[in-house]
């Protein structure tokens, strides 16, 4: 069977659903995307017919609009999609039978691309998927990614977050691939233990030094923190925004390889709403937005102070 996986690339949300493919797949040609290339490249797989090579394509972690999944539609081949989603302007692919996307369930969990597609997984696969080890990894990217686990001081999740930043994608990719299919028990040896105690110091560091570089400003009528930062947004922004509270609404950090970042401060707030001005989207207390090369090109120009450049 020839898989396609398309999905995000920025955080272990959208890495964990290769780690379980590759459990019952050899065949897959995985694509980590950015969240602004899937419309383009699911309609480039479709307007050339490449799609046509695959006998399941699995989109997670990455948002769609209803042009897109009419365009799946179109196909007459929709059933080999397959939509693994928890972004809330991403909800429209519930209305298309290949589409999975939930917020927050009706037990009041918020779900994650990776918590979607392994209860979709172990349905279709149980004698791989239903078993602890696994479920519990699981359970900790979803609190990781919906940050329950600051909510909720789980502390043994956030590892697994520091322990990706630590490996890296393809490293952190490779680790537990191998260390599923050899049937091992997931938990963190005492190297990765020592690893973790180190990181943290380097990130407490890293947020304390960021943190006096960071501006103040208003965007959209409120006061906003920003600053300029490649690691560790997510903890940066909750970081800022709890210290900040008093007087910021909202934090933005900008990451000139990757986007913009979007963290609320105070209630109130729809993020996604100003996210989706600079082509973006997200959930309505942490969103995101691209950066394109155009506007990095002018950049450029002002930095250098030469608009001829390019």
């Amino acid at each position: 069977m020839k898989t396609l996986l398309l999905t995000h690339k920025a955080d272990i949300d959208g890495l964990t659903p290769l780690i379980l493919l590759n459990q019952i797949r050899e065949d897959i040609n995985a694509q980590l995307l950015n969240a602004n290339d899937i419309i383009p490249k699911v309609t480039e797989l479709i307007k050339t017919k490449q799609y046509l090579k695959y006998d399941e394509i699995y989109i997670t972690d990455l948002t769609i609009d209803k042009p897109t999944c009419e365009l799946i539609m179109s196909t007459g081949k929709s059933e080999i999609f397959h939509v693994f989603d928890h972004h809330e302007f991403n909800l429209i692919a519930n209305n298309y039978q290949f589409g999975v996307a939930i917020s927050k369930n009706e037990d009041g969990v918020n779900e994650c691309a990776t918590s979607l597609f392994y209860k979709y997984l172990v349905k279709e696969y149980p004698e791989t998927f239903d078993n602890t080890s696994m479920a519990k990894f699981v359970e900790y990217v979803r609190s990781i990614d919906t940050w329950d686990w600051f909510r909720t001081n789980n502390t043994e999740a956030k590892k697994l977050d520091d322990l990706h930043g630590i490996l890296g994608r393809d490293k952190f990719i490779e680790y537990y691939t191998e260390l599923f299919k050899s049937g091992k028990k997931f938990e963190y040896s005492e190297a990765q233990e020592y690893l973790l105690e180190v990181e943290q110091d380097r990130i407490k560091r890293y947020m304390e030094e960021t943190e006096k570089t960071m501006f103040h400003g208003t965007l959209f009528g409120h006061p906003c923190g920003i600053v300029f930062a490649e690691q560790h947004r997510s903890l940066l922004g909750n970081y800022l925004a709890q210290k900040y509270s008093y007087m910021l609404d909202y934090i933005v950090i900008i990451n000139m390889q990757q986007g913009l970042s979007f963290r609320c401060v105070k209630d109130g707030i729809d993020l996604s709403q100003y996210a989706s001005v600079y082509g973006g989207g997200g959930h309505i207390k942490a969103s995101g937005a691209p950066l394109d090369n155009t506007l990095k090109r002018e950049v450029i120009k002002q930095i250098l102070n030469d608009d001829n450049i390019f």
